[in-house]
């Protein structure tokens, strides 16, 4: 993300879109950045489009139109922000758009609301496909952003995503003044040895990692980030990790929640599916994803 002057911002003109601008215009003004808000008229269906297009095309124009104009009131509401803002209103598919949007203008970060309450499912589809998909980082703000926010968690797995997401969280803490926590979960599922005999039974258990046996893999991690003067602690704990994160972020009232979008495994989709996207789903604050340049998705 390097230094950030472009945030693209998907607002839906509800109180998830309102979450999303009030942390947009805070990363704004911590940053001296500029602010683009983005609204995505959906296409009706296939079928009303085929029996009744001529009806269709001006009931899209017409909610484009509308949508304009509720877009032009957010933005004169939040002129005493000393923030530059823009806005658009695209058709199509929402994720597909405000992607596309975020490429075209540039942007550094793309900021997408959440429900206001829990749902089963991560934002529905539009929020998860933008954090799987999105070239750039991208904050979900289930709770708006502070500006006062202090306390940033940084999650992190010791690998080269982590890595990425920590020094993009010190960059950020160096702009509000932030203390970071850096925190390990050991993950007690126990790993089984298999011999080459009887590859189906397994062995007797692998004796469990404890905390002083990755001091090394500590301080291998954390010697190349410019910690400068940003006050820094770290942390370990056992258990599984995205109870541990929630858990950890409550205890020291994190403000945001920063964070790798792909871990040791390699695979694309792997610690989305099975950590970030569950801490994103249920965490006590806004958390900012980051996708390591190495995986390239395509948009359908």
């Amino acid at each position: 993300m390097g230094q950030l002057k472009r945030v693209v911002v998907g607002h839906d003109l509800r109180i998830g879109g309102e979450g999303a601008m009030e942390s947009g215009l805070v990363l704004a003004s911590r940053c001296d950045a500029r602010l683009r808000l983005v609204h995505v008229v959906e296409p009706y269906h296939f079928y009303r489009q085929i029996s009744h297009p001529l009806a269709a095309q001006h009931a899209r124009e017409k909610l484009a139109e509308q949508a304009g104009a509720k877009l032009e009131e957010v933005v004169t509401r939040a002129v005493c922000s000393q923030v530059q803002i823009e806005y658009e209103v695209r058709a199509g598919k929402p994720f597909v758009e405000i992607i596309l949007a975020g490429r075209a203008w540039h942007a550094d970060l793309i900021v997408i609301g959440g429900p206001s309450r829990q749902q089963g499912h991560l934002l529905g589809s539009t929020g998860e496909r933008v954090m799987r998909k999105a070239p750039v980082p991208v904050l979900v703000a289930r709770k708006p952003l502070s500006i006062t926010a202090k306390r940033f968690l940084v999650p992190i797995d010791f690998s080269p995503g982590a890595g990425k997401a920590a020094e993009e969280a010190l960059a950020l803490a160096t702009q509000f003044g932030a203390r970071v926590w850096f925190l390990h979960v050991l993950d007690p599922t126990p790993l089984y040895a298999y011999s080459d005999e009887d590859p189906i039974s397994p062995a007797l258990p692998i004796p469990p990692l404890m905390p002083e046996d990755i001091e090394e893999d500590w301080e291998f991690f954390l010697s190349p980030l410019s910690l400068g003067k940003i006050p820094w602690d770290k942390h370990t704990e056992e258990g599984r990790p995205a109870n541990k994160i929630l858990e950890y972020a409550e205890a020291i009232k994190a403000d945001v929640i920063v964070m790798g979008t792909h871990g040791r495994s390699g695979l694309a989709h792997m610690l989305l599916g099975s950590v970030a996207e569950e801490v994103t789903r249920a965490a006590p604050c806004p958390v900012l994803t980051i996708r390591p340049e190495a995986f390239q998705f395509q948009l359908p």
